[in-house]
């Protein structure tokens, strides 16, 4: 685990690159590489964060090590510092998530941690960004969205299994994972925490692999929150509000929340004055479309301010970016690339 102390430029940026849903392998598409690489020497980032489902079958630690190590060569080759969240789809590795931490964490330059012992999931973390002058002046904050809400009743023991989600529902589709009201604690204890060592609250951005709930009233309200960007699918989100958004209103620290887990979804808007986004997807081996794969920039500035635009491979590298159909190509529509 790198102890790398991140630190903003001379002119008071400091810019982070998200990408997400690598959905790789041993066996990943060649693509993958190529198109990070596209991004890092586009973009410059100082920072770049993994926002989860890294992971695709179920392959051994030392493979998902050496896979990983390969993939983020381009990040290696820069010596920059990075982060990983976790999704859902890493937990379908047959392995423990603190197996797959440590994992990162034999890798160079990651700084992401596994987090208390005590709380639900695993990646729970914050990471300092000093000022050229050495001030702590932002946090980079990642909490899990653990698991389906629909895995609620074994996880919670209860006697019955209960519906989640009604007929009359909040979310778009599903009862996709969110942060638990012990890691939502643990959020507003540190942030508490900071404000009291320091004498005022540190801005943070936060990272989840899931979108929480009030992300969809950008998409559904998209002139009032100005929504910018495309929505192709439903939104997966979670059915049970998690409160973590509400906290973070009211300790007025967090500036933009971002997530992974949409592959068709790179909306960006604003919602009580909070920016929230998706980042599409990086991946070749999973439901993406070429016209939208990516990553998302995150400029962050001393002064509290944050700018943020997603970055389409297209854009920068063309038809080159394009999935080969004699490598992998679903079979239903919603595999097959747009242009």
């Amino acid at each position: 685990m790198s102890d790398e102390q991140l630190q903003f430029s001379p002119e008071g940026r400091f810019r982070v690159l998200m990408v997400s849903d690598f959905h790789a392998g041993e066996q990943f598409d060649p693509k993958l590489k190529t198109g990070l690489e596209a991004l890092l020497e586009h973009t410059s980032p100082d920072f770049v964060m993994i926002g989860g489902d890294q992971c695709l079958g179920r392959d051994t630690l030392d493979g998902l090590r050496d896979y990983m190590s390969d993939i983020i060569e381009p990040i290696l080759n820069r010596d920059l510092p990075w982060g990983a969240i976790f999704g859902n789809h890493d937990r379908e590795m047959g392995h423990k998530l603190e197996d797959e931490q440590k994992a990162y964490n034999e890798i160079d330059g990651c700084m992401s941690s596994a987090g208390p012992r005590e709380l639900t999931g695993i990646g729970n973390f914050h990471i300092p960004v000093y000022s050229a002058s050495g001030r702590l002046a932002y946090e980079l904050w990642g909490l899990d969205s653990s698991i389906y809400q629909r895995s609620y009743p074994e996880m919670f023991g209860w006697e019955e299994e209960y519906p989640i989600a009604l007929p009359d529902h909040f979310n778009d589709k599903g009862t996709d994972g969110t942060p638990l009201f012990d890691q939502v604690v643990w959020y507003w204890n540190e942030s508490r925490a900071l404000e009291t060592k320091f004498g005022a609250k540190i801005p943070g951005i936060m990272f989840t692999h899931v979108p929480i709930q009030e992300y969809l009233n950008i998409l559904r309200n998209p002139e009032e929150c100005g929504a910018r960007g495309s929505s192709r699918e439903r939104t997966c989100a979670p059915e049970i509000n998690d409160g973590l958004f509400l906290a973070a209103l009211q300790r007025g620290d967090i500036r933009g929340f971002f997530f992974g887990h949409d592959h068709h979804i790179d909306i960006q808007g604003e919602y009580c004055g909070v920016t929230m986004a998706c980042d599409a997807a990086l991946g070749y081996n999973m439901s993406a479309h070429d016209d939208l794969r990516g990553g998302r920039v995150i400029d962050l500035w001393e002064d509290g301010r944050l700018e943020t635009f997603n970055v389409k491979l297209m854009d920068i590298m063309g038809k080159d970016c394009m999935r080969d159909p004699g490598y992998f190509e679903g079979g239903c529509p919603y595999f097959i690339r747009k242009l």
